[in-house]
Formats: structure tokens, C-alpha cells, sequence
């Protein structure tokens, strides 16, 4: 008993010798420059003679098709994100946890952050056209994941006084945009003109997310 107790305090002094000498807003510029640069690129690459790019007719998961020359550059930037990801989030709660968020909401929330990067790197590895179910699988693990940690971080930024409530409120919008998205591609299955709202839907709520990294990359950096 004692020895755990003894091996969490020194994970807790780590975590915070880490926190004090990252800076955090650095994470979440990069995570976003990364994540844009390589979708544009698997974006003109995506192209061929059978169909082209475009925001209203792709989903961003066709970018990662196994039959197009897309399909490496958006693996690879998947697969790399994750991490940085992780890294922007562990950060997040540990300014959180200073503020006086919850112990339980932040471990569940920190939990979730490491499932959705398994989720995500899931549905980057395995290609809907080749092995659909593995896809799916890491899609929706991912998708559940960004929902969970943007209903906790937003819940716990709601009740701390110096957490402008913008953030907030962009996560909610994420978990709106995300839960629509996933309504009209289920509904694609009754009526297929769906698709196209779902694709819209799709791209919506993906800048929408980039813009809460960027801005809670933007808190960090003025709150340090």
C-alpha cells in the first residue's frame, strides 16, 4: 500500500516538473499546423479519374482509402497527431487540476484521451475499403472519446471563475457538431442524399475542433 501510494506521489511530482516546463500553447499550434498540413496534402492527392476531392462528396476517412495515393500521407499524419493529442490533453487537465477541477472527472477524462488516440490510430491503420469493420470499430471509439472529454472539459471549465466561457462553449458546439454529424450518417442508410449533409457535417465539426485547440491553445499562453 505504501509503495503505491509512494509510486503515485512520484508521478504526480513528474507530471508536474512536466507541466511547469512545456509550454503547453506550443502543442496546440503545432497539433493544429500538423493536422491541416498533412489533410491538405492527403486532399490533392486524393484525386484520380474516377472522382475528385471535395468538402461536400468526401469524408475525411476516404482520404485514408488504401486505393488512393492518399491513403500514406493520411495515415502517417493520423498516426502522428495522436501522441500530440495525448500531449495537449494531459496538459489541459493539469492546468484544469490547478484550477480546482475534479480528481474523478479529470482521471475519466484523462482516460478517455488515451482510448481516442487508440481509436484514432485504429481507424487510420485499417482502411474502410479493406478491412471495414476495423475502421468502424476505431471511428466510433474515436468518436465516443472526442464527445466524452469535450462534455468533461467543458463541464469542469464552466465552474472555474477564470476560464473565459468561450471555451466552454466551443465544446459544446464540438459535441453538437460531432452528435449531428453521426446522426445523418446513420440517417444516410434510410435516405441517401443524407450523405452529402453527413460529409458537410463531417468537415464542420473537424475545423470546429481545430478552432477549440487553437483556442484553448491561446488561453494557455496568455494564463502562463
Amino acid at each position: 500500500m505504501e509503495k503505491t501510494v509512494l509510486l503515485e506521489e512520484k508521478n504526480m511530482e513528474k507530471s508536474s516538473n512536466w507541466y511547469e516546463k512545456v509550454n503547453g500553447s506550443l502543442i496546440a499550434y503545432f497539433g493544429f499546423a500538423f493536422s491541416v498540413t498533412f489533410l491538405t496534402i492527403a486532399a490533392m492527392l486524393y484525386s484520380n479519374s474516377e472522382s475528385t476531392f471535395s468538402l461536400l462528396t468526401t469524408y475525411i476517412s476516404d482520404l485514408g482509402a488504401a486505393s488512393r495515393n492518399s491513403f500514406l500521407v493520411f495515415a502517417v499524419g493520423m498516426i502522428i497527431s495522436a501522441p500530440v493529442r495525448v500531449a495537449f490533453g494531459l496538459y489541459l487537465l493539469k492546468h484544469l487540476e490547478s484550477e480546482g477541477g475534479s480528481n474523478k472527472t479529470l482521471k475519466n477524462t484523462a482516460r478517455a484521451i488515451y482510448i481516442g488516440a487508440i481509436g484514432s490510430i485504429a481507424l487510420a491503420v485499417f482502411p474502410h475499403d479493406v478491412f471495414r469493420i476495423g475502421h468502424m470499430l476505431g471511428s466510433f471509439v474515436y468518436f465516443f472519446s472526442v464527445v466524452i472529454i469535450q462534455i468533461n472539459v467543458s463541464r469542469l471549465e464552466l465552474r472555474m471563475k477564470n476560464i473565459p466561457k468561450y471555451l466552454p462553449a466551443l465544446g459544446i458546439v464540438v459535441v453538437v457538431s460531432y452528435v449531428m454529424f453521426l446522426t445523418f450518417e446513420i440517417s444516410e442508410i434510410i435516405f441517401e442524399g443524407f450523405r452529402y449533409v453527413a460529409i458537410a457535417l463531417e468537415w464542420l465539426a473537424y475545423f470546429i475542433l481545430m478552432t477549440w485547440l487553437v483556442m484553448h491553445g491561446y488561453y494557455i499562453q496568455k494564463s502562463k
